[in-house]
Formats: C-alpha cells, sequence, structure tokens
C-alpha cells in the first residue's frame, strides 16, 4: 500500500501532506482531530517493512525518546500502525533547522551560538538522564524555533545507553552517525556514551561560528567520507578563533575541548551547561535569567521502555519535523502533572487548617512551657533550641521585625492590594532590608518524596517527608529549572534565613547557586565549599522571582 494521502486518517490524526523523509522513516504532517492541534507523523519506510528488528527499534526507541519531558527535545505523543507499519506521532516545530540557517545567514554570532549550545546541551542531557544516547547530532537536527528556543530532533539513530539483547543498528548495515560530527570512538565501533553526542554537539559549535564543519577542506577529492572520519581518529581539533577571528576565545575553546579525542578530557553536560550559563552571562546578560526558566527539565528516566504498552508513547524522529507558521502544539497532560497537582492540593489543604489554626491562636495567650520561647517583639510563641525536632525546626530564623528581610508575608491588604506578592503554596516571601519585595523561597528543604516525583530513579531511605539528600549541585539545580524556579543565591539564602517559617535541617547544609568550579553550600552561621557529587549532608530548596 502507498503511504498515506491527505485525507487518510490515522487513529486520532488526519493526514494533511508530506513533510519528508528520511534513513528510516517518510513524515506527514497532520492534524490531530481531538485536541485541533498540528502535528508530524513518522512512519517507517515500506523498504523496512519486513524487518523485524528494525521494527523493533523503531518502536522500543520511539518509547525511549517519548519518556524525554523537556523543552528542549522535539514531543512525541503516541504510537500505532498503518498499513503493518508503526508510526509515531510527535510535535509539529515552528522553526528552523541550524544548517539551513547557516546555509543562508552564514556563521551566527557569538551570543547566539552560545544560546544554541545551551539549549542544546539541555536537552541531550535529559535524553542522558532518560538512558538515550542520541548519536547523530548535527546542525540540521537542531531547530530553532520561532520564539528563539532549539529543539533537539532527528532521533532516529538513538540508542539506549544499555541495550540489553537488542541487535545494534550498525549489525545491519546502517550508517551510525554523520561524518562531519562523529567521534573516534564511534568510527572506530566502539562502546560509546553520551560523550559521543558531546563530541558532536562541539563539531556543531565549531560550524555555527564559522560556517564550515570541522575537518573540511572545501575540496570534494579530500573531503569523502572516509577520509574526513579519518581526520576525526587522527586530526587535532580545529581551532574556531583561527578560522574565524570574530570567534568567541572562549567558545572556541570551549568547542576543541568537547571534541577531545579522548573520552575523559571531554566536559559531562553538568560541567557543560554550568560553562555555557557562565558564557551567557558575559555575552548576553539578559537572556540568561529566560534561557533558564525557559529550559525546565521535566525528563523522567526510562529504564524499561520495552514495559510500556503497545500504543502507549511514542518513537524517534529521524526527519527534522519543521512548520512554517503552523499553530502552536497543544500538549497532553503528563502524568507527573497530575500526580504533581494532587500533592499540591494537598499541601495546600494542610497549610489552610495550619493558618486557620494560626489565626485561632493569634488571639490565645502566649504559649509558655518547656521547649517553647516567646517572642515579646511580636507577641507569639516560636520553639526554642531545645524543643524537639519538628517544633524547633518550625521556629527557624523567627528573630525578624517587622520591615527586616525576615517578614514572612506582606500583609493581608497588601497581598490583597497586588495579589503578586501572595506566596506559592509552601513558600515564604523574602524582602530586601528596606521592606521591599524581593522574592519567594520555600519555607522548606525539597523532601525526598517531591524529587522523586521528577526524577524517579533517586531512592532514598527513611522518611519520605524528609529533606533529600545525595543530590548533586547540577542535579538540585535541575530540578529546580523542572519546577519553575531556580537555586538561591547566597546573599538571598541570608535573607531568607531571617524570614519567620524558614526552616533549616539539623546538621544539613544546602546548595545554593554558584557559577564557579567551586560550590557553595549554606547553613546558619557556615558557609562552605564542597565538589558536585552527591553528599548526604546536603540538601536544596528553591527560589522563585517575583513576577515583573
Amino acid at each position: 500500500m502507498p503511504n498515506p494521502q491527505p485525507g487518510t486518517i490515522l487513529g486520532a490524526y488526519r493526514v494533511e501532506g508530506t513533510i519528508g523523509s528520511g534513513s528510516m522513516g517518510d513524515v506527514f504532517k497532520a492534524i490531530d482531530t481531538g485536541l485541533n492541534r498540528r502535528v508530524a507523523i513518522k512512519i517507517l519506510s515500506e523498504k523496512h517493512k519486513d524487518s523485524q528488528e528494525l521494527r523493533a527499534r523503531f518502536i522500543r526507541e520511539g518509547r525511549a525518546v517519548a519518556a524525554i519531558s523537556h523543552p528542549n527535545v522535539v514531543q512525541v505523543f503516541a504510537t500505532g500502525s498503518f498499513d503493518d507499519r508503526p508510526y509515531i506521532a510527535m510535535e509539529l516545530l515552528d522553526g528552523t533547522d541550524l544548517g539551513s540557517i547557516i546555509e543562508k545567514q552564514g556563521p551566527l554570532d557569538n551570543a547566539s551560538a552560545a544560546h544554541v549550545m545551551l539549549d542544546s546541551a539541555q536537552g541531550l542531557a535529559a535524553a542522558a538522564k532518560a538512558g538515550l544516547i542520541h548519536r547523530d547530532v548535527k546542525p540540521s537536527n537542531l531547530v530553532r524555533l520561532t520564539d528563539g528556543r532549539v529543539k533537539v530532533t532527528d532521533f532516529g539513530l538513538a540508542k539506549p545507553v544499555d541495550p540489553g539483547g537488542e541487535p545494534a543498528l550498525t549489525a545491519m548495515g546502517v550508517v551510525v552517525g554523520t561524518p562531519d560530527y562523529i567521534a573516534p570512538e564511534q568510527a572506530r565501533g566502539e562502546k560509546i556514551d553520551e560523550h559521543v553526542d558531546i563530541y558532536a554537539l562541539g563539531g556543531t559549535l565549531y560550524f555555527l561560528l564559522t560556517g564550515v564543519p570541522p575537518f573540511r577542506t572545501g575540496k570534494p577529492a579530500e573531503d569523502k567520507y572516509l577520509k574526513v572520519v579519518a581526520r576525526h581518529l587522527r586530526n587535532p581539533p580545529p581551532d574556531a578563533a583561527v578560522t574565524r577571528p570574530a570567534a568567541d576565545r572562549e567558545l572556541a575553546d570551549l568547542a576543541r575541548q568537547m571534541m577531545a579525542k579522548k573520552v575523559p578530557e571531554r566536559p559531562g553536560y553538568p560541567a557543560l551547561i554550568q560553562q555555557l550559563t557562565g558564557i551567557m552571562q558575559r555575552l548576553d546578560p539578559g537572556a540568561v535569567p529566560e534561557l533558564i526558566v525557559a529550559a525546565r527539565d521535566r525528563s523522567r528516566p526510562n529504564t524499561a521502555p520495552n514495559l510500556r504498552p503497545e500504543g502507549v508513547g511514542a518513537s524517534l524522529d529521524d526527519s527534522v519535523t519543521i512548520s512554517q507558521g503552523s499553530m502552536p502544539p497543544v500538549r497532553a497532560i503528563p502524568g507527573w502533572v497530575i500526580a504533581f497537582s494532587v500533592l499540591c492540593a494537598g499541601v495546600f489543604a494542610a497549610g489552610l487548617v495550619v493558618y486557620l489554626r494560626r489565626s485561632e491562636a493569634a488571639t490565645a495567650p502566649p504559649l509558655v512551657g518547656p521547649g517553647v520561647t516567646t517572642r515579646a517583639d511580636a507577641g507569639v510563641a516560636t520553639p526554642s533550641s531545645d524543643a524537639p525536632g519538628p517544633l524547633r525546626d518550625a521556629g527557624r530564623g523567627s528573630a525578624a521585625k517587622p520591615g527586616d528581610p525576615g517578614s514572612a508575608a506582606p500583609p493581608p491588604d497588601a497581598a490583597a492590594a497586588d495579589p503578586a506578592l501572595a506566596p506559592p503554596t509552601g513558600m515564604l516571601l523574602v524582602k530586601h532590608g528596606d521592606g521591599s519585595p524581593w522574592l519567594f523561597v520555600d519555607a522548606e528543604p525539597v523532601s525526598a518524596a517531591t524529587y522523586h516525583l521528577v526524577f524517579t530513579k533517586h531512592d532514598q531511605a527513611g522518611n519520605p517527608d524528609a529533606p533529600v539528600t545525595d543530590v548533586s549541585y547540577d542535579e538540585a539545580r535541575s530540578f529546580a529549572r523542572t519546577r519553575g524556579g531556580r537555586l538561591l543565591r547566597s546573599d538571598e539564602w541570608d535573607a531568607a534565613a531571617v524570614t519567620a517559617g524558614f526552616v533549616v535541617r539539623d546538621g544539613i547544609f544546602e546548595w545554593v547557586e554558584s557559577f564557579d568550579t567551586k560550590k557553595t553550600v549554606r547553613q546558619h552561621g557556615k558557609t562552605l565549599t564542597r565538589a558536585d557529587v552527591a553528599q548526604k549532608d546536603i540538601t536544596f530548596r528553591i527560589a522563585k522571582d517575583l513576577a515583573p
């Protein structure tokens, strides 16, 4: 049977036209008739129809990609079958791939190149966290949307980090990787990990800065496939600042580091993202906060994609799905959003009960007894340092006075006059020394149960309501971004620590925002630096900026 024609119904989708084809499948433009959103449908090529191995890889790897829910990775919605060939429905991107942009406009300016790299690195890091290696990172597989964001596409050659007994595509004669960006170990057919994507991303950075791929001479006879691959194996990485003097020196050096021949010499994703964030701060300071909010990581690690029921999830994207002027996709609600909403509702209900009880207690005589110290200036009782743990923690930092940075929240009339100053559930309003609103901050560190809702691989023994530990600095920052926030800066932590209701757990430090190699942790009266690794005595909490 030929490919579907316009008007063909595939499950919930109506085909509207053809977009293109790739090594694994053909891609069509369609519309979700139920949600009225435009999508791209990829169908396994008819020439692969009888290959059970490729069919299995198409479906299994697609489900692995579907486990990635990240704003810098193309979103996949569902799977189905047409003409006994599997298909995948995914978001239709309104943008242009970076290969086409460079071809038409020439090299990017330094700030734009750093922006592309930061978005791409965060998307690929989310894929790696979900257990997936892209294996074909190149400019044409990075799409810059009309809103400026960049999404990673074309997971047609993606491979699980632990493929188990699955046959490799290389064993079936399928060319893996693009010669212009292929890592040496990948070209040699050795065991690979996510560092092959970092190598390819480094080559892509070189291309964005210079307009030409690395290891190309410009002479057709010298730029054949095997000769280019041989240079990747033997020659040192080229210097973009030499090829194009306008290229930023730090970006050029980073590209060379990412393309190091030896895997251990390449940066990992945490270090790469941190360095790119610092470069962005230098090249375009106003864009960094926006990028951090826009790049929230909502990926959920997927250790067993084979176990997802047939027809649930989606597949890889081995053709760039681009639409000029298409309507924005309307995404289905992920399961974790529903679970998190239920949790928030529970927290809100509990908070309402506490609020009502505190309102009643405000008219009662001051509480005096063992483990309780009365604040004469505010007329309320707070736990003393001799109180039991939960009671003692609840009173941390309660010495703030009206007008100090520690004022817990605006008075009712102020909140009513400006609802934007009402703290979200579970958060406190932190003020500057002059009493002006500053930011919102979690009253307590993130709990193990809350952290586990997003990063399911994190198993922490003990009380699930206890602060999460064994989380590295980069993981903490990634989680904060996932929840639409960030880590506190050191000065913000000091102001928040004297805010009424700010809970600090005894013996536990907290990660705070750091832009150098030494990561900072805070506790009452203590500031230390630690390595960016998971440690049992370090937790974190989330801060959110006030709405502009």
